[in-house]
């Protein structure tokens, strides 16, 4: 016999369980249901929230290496233990993990581990990991089943010397050296990651420059950076064959035409995701998929079935947790007559690198090409006297004003703190605010944020510090 629900989530990520509270919030009976034993998705278990914490522990390394003894910290027999630092960032997600856990329970969602298949539009069929089945009926259904990575014909993973992002972060050792197919978000923050922990590191990108859905400027910039932290970079290239042998992958790599060998010991293959859906039976709703995996929403995420609804990296769009929070929330709010309307204008996108990177709204490029006027102003942190006193003056601020209205179009950060720093373009742009309204604001002194002012006093023609 079914159980029956108001609102069936599939998945328990950041689309999922967010929407999922939210729907309990809104008096809705709730059930969320993910393969995973442990909640949060991708971005907990096998994403955001691991590198994180391992970009964390090796920047704490990297700066003391970098800039300990300018700031009067030495040391003698500064070493890593690789062991403690995954320990750690196992607990980190296990904290989380248990969070959620409780988050959901305190909402009264019914929680079930295992794996969902339409059964019509209306049921779902629950393969649970004991073996055990169980059928929901639900009067909508919601979508949030995440992504997975691409692996490519001739580099199949196998976790152990050709990895995905989940292989990466739980390798068993620190590799000697180590290949990054792929200079995308995901690349670049892992190459970091055993950059700092002493692996000689190569990046193979196809493009000629690096996170290219960045500004062009902060792209340049951080391709810089890594280059002078140590990170090679093989750009207009592409690995044609892989050969594994027992302690070392033999890799071919096409540069413009000329092939070269390279030995390393462990391969990352960072090319992009794919939406995850196999295994759901859309086929049986009536439900089709794009080219590329992708599910087709109206502007109020529903398919082609009006009650059930995708959200995150299921439908196309760049794929972002706290895109999918969003979205979740637009959901199921909808449902109880409300109107809640996803800006992805004011969505931000953040690379945890060294230095980070972080942008929001519309790049130069991206404005220049929907025939904008429009004007930038650039303040560098080398001028700023907080990054001074902390030693982080790599990178700048940048702002895209639109003439006509005097709008902030667009904020790209890169260095110190850019990721938090982001938030105040994020809110800008959130309320249609005004480059002037920047310039306007006194910032605190000295404070980063003092570079945003700045650099929209420049967009403004009226720089006070260049």
């Amino acid at each position: 016999m079914a159980e029956t629900y108001d609102i069936a989530v599939i998945g328990a990520g950041p689309g999922g369980y967010i929407a999922a509270i939210r729907a309990a919030q809104l008096g809705f009976k709730t059930v969320c249901i993910d393969k995973r034993a442990t909640l949060g998705g991708t971005c907990l278990n096998v994403g955001c929230i691991p590198s994180k914490a391992l970009l964390q522990s090796t920047e704490m390394l990297a700066h003391l290496q970098r800039e300990g003894k300018e700031h009067g910290l030495e040391y003698t027999d500064l070493k890593v233990n690789f062991s403690t630092l995954m320990e750690r960032k196992k607990k980190i997600v296990s904290g989380l993990v248990e969070g959620i856990a409780g988050l959901l329970k305190r909402h009264a969602i019914t929680v079930i581990q295992g794996e969902a298949e339409f059964v019509d539009d209306h049921h779902l069929l629950v393969k649970q990991a004991n073996g055990e089945q169980k059928t929901i009926e639900a009067t909508y259904i919601l979508i949030a089943s995440g992504s997975e990575p691409i692996a490519l014909p001739d580099l199949p993973f196998d976790e152990k010397q050709i990895v995905s992002s989940t292989g990466a972060l739980s390798l068993a050792r620190i590799p000697e050296r180590l290949l990054v197919v792929g200079g995308g978000v995901i690349g670049v923050e892992l190459a970091s990651v055993y950059q700092r922990l002493g692996a000689q590191v190569t990046i193979v990108e196809m493009l000629d420059h690096i996170c290219p859905a960045m500004d062009a400027a902060l792209s340049k910039q951080l391709l810089q950076s890594l280059k002078k932290q140590g990170i090679e970079f093989w750009l207009s290239s592409r690995v044609v064959t892989a050969v594994v042998q027992p302690e070392e992958v033999i890799v071919t790599i096409d540069q413009q035409g000329t092939l070269q060998n390279k030995s390393v010991q462990t391969v990352l293959v960072a090319v992009g995701r794919k939406p995850h859906t196999a295994g759901l039976h859309l086929e049986r709703i009536g439900v089709q998929t794009t080219k590329q995996g992708f599910i087709p929403v109206d502007e109020m995420f529903r398919t082609a079935q009006p009650h059930i609804f995708a959200i995150g990296d299921v439908i196309e769009g760049v794929m972002l947790a706290h895109r999918a929070s969003a979205e979740g929330i637009a959901v199921v709010e909808a449902l109880k007559g409300q109107t809640t309307a996803v800006n992805y204008l004011s969505i931000p996108n953040v690379i945890y690198t060294y230095p980070e990177v972080a942008s929001v709204g519309l790049s130069e490029q991206e404005a220049l090409q929907a025939s904008l006027s429009i004007q930038t102003g650039i303040s560098y942190f080398r001028g700023n006297s907080r990054a001074r006193c902390s030693g982080e003056t790599e990178g700048f601020v940048k702002i895209i004003r639109d003439q006509a209205s005097g709008r902030m179009l667009g904020m790209h950060i890169v260095g110190p703190h850019a990721s938090e720093l982001i938030a105040e373009g994020m809110l800008a742009i959130q309320k249609q605010a005004t480059v002037e309204d920047l310039a306007n604001a006194a910032q605190a002194h000295p404070t980063l944020s003092e570079a945003i002012k700045e650099a929209a006093l420049d967009a403004l023609g009226r720089p006070l510090h260049h």
